[in-house]
């Protein structure tokens, strides 16, 4: 037989092996992604959570990404873009079990994620569901107003953070005079507008509680607005487990708070710091130790209560209330 024929038949003999044994190559790094494996558990017990519904949606464009039910061992798999940032939604709205109310996790994605853990809340000791509302992207320095938003969606008001912001949070700038930086009592007036990243400070209690009455009278909600600034632990709880959403003044990982040179309020010649780590969420639930809050920059998370109220108590234990009548 010629050799170009034996040659012809050779290569054919060795692509059909291949063909048929091509696993005995190894795949190249990167040329399949096998998903990132979610998994949904109870809050305190971790126990999964069969069936339940995952709504992602990507942080940034708030685009809805996909919507997956897990399986009986309270698992599913996703195939997400990496190195973005995704809110994960268990149990949403439209889809509640028996067992969860609807919360949600902010998760990046890296190259190297390949689990996700999602806690969800027994409805008996969460006792409130309340609407995740997310500050960022639109007012990344309005933790105060985006919580009270939350708080009032909780009665079924639907309300936008930022009209919420622009009509009913009274602001007031910072401004230099005579080598001076002058602002508002933080009590009286949010300093700056939070929707600017570089201008945004904060507000206290009194300005929220001012700002919540007129939005309940506005809206002809029915709602009380209590301030429940100087309250003790056991009032805070007690109020929670009624089922009243209320908006706390902490820092944002709990630790002491931290000041820098603030401004002298308008008015006076009274120099005030600035907090650069104070952060406001809702409290809506406590389960043995742990407290659970609508963070405005995470959704849903829990903390220690002992931690969690003794921030509470180093920002003055400034706390406000949402009640039905």
């Amino acid at each position: 037989m010629p050799r170009h024929v034996l040659l012809f038949c050779f290569i054919l003999l060795f692509s059909v092996y291949l063909s048929g044994c091509s696993s005995v190559f190894p795949a190249k790094e990167g040329e399949q992604d096998e998903g990132i494996k979610v998994l949904t558990v109870a809050f305190g017990s971790r126990e999964p959570i069969p069936n339940t519904k995952v709504i992602v949606r990507d942080l940034d464009t708030d685009k809805l990404i996909t919507t997956a039910i897990g399986n009986s061992e309270g698992e599913l798999t996703l195939h997400l873009e990496r190195n973005r940032r995704y809110l994960f939604i268990p149990s949403h709205e439209d889809f509640k079990n028996e067992e969860t109310a609807n919360v949600s996790k902010v998760i990046k994605i890296k190259d190297d994620t390949t689990y996700v853990v999602l806690e969800t809340y027994n409805q008996e000791d969460k006792a409130m569901d309340v609407p995740v509302v997310l500050q960022k992207p639109e007012l990344p320095h309005g933790c105060e107003i985006t919580a009270m938003t939350a708080a009032f969606n909780y009665y079924g008001l639907n309300l936008s953070k930022i009209k919420m912001a622009r009509k009913y949070l009274p602001t007031q700038p910072l401004i230099n005079r005579d080598g001076k930086r002058i602002g508002p009592d933080p009590a009286k007036a949010y300093a700056g507008d939070p929707a600017n990243v570089n201008t945004g400070t904060y507000a206290f209690a009194k300005v929220i509680e001012k700002a919540a009455k007129k939005v309940s009278k506005d809206y002809h909600a029915d709602i009380q607005v209590q301030n429940l600034t100087g309250a003790s632990k056991q009032k805070i709880i007690s109020t929670v487990k009624q089922g009243i959403p209320v908006m706390m003044w902490v820092t944002l990982d709990l630790t002491k708070p931290q000041t820098k040179e603030g401004w002298y309020i308008e008015g006076t010649m009274k120099k005030m710091s600035m907090y650069r780590n104070l952060h406001v969420v809702v409290l809506t639930g406590y389960d043995d130790g742990k407290v659970i809050v609508m963070d405005p920059l995470h959704g849903y998370v829990s903390h220690s209560a002992s931690k969690f109220f003794a921030s509470y108590k180093d920002l003055g234990k400034q706390a406000i209330a949402l009640k039905k009548h």
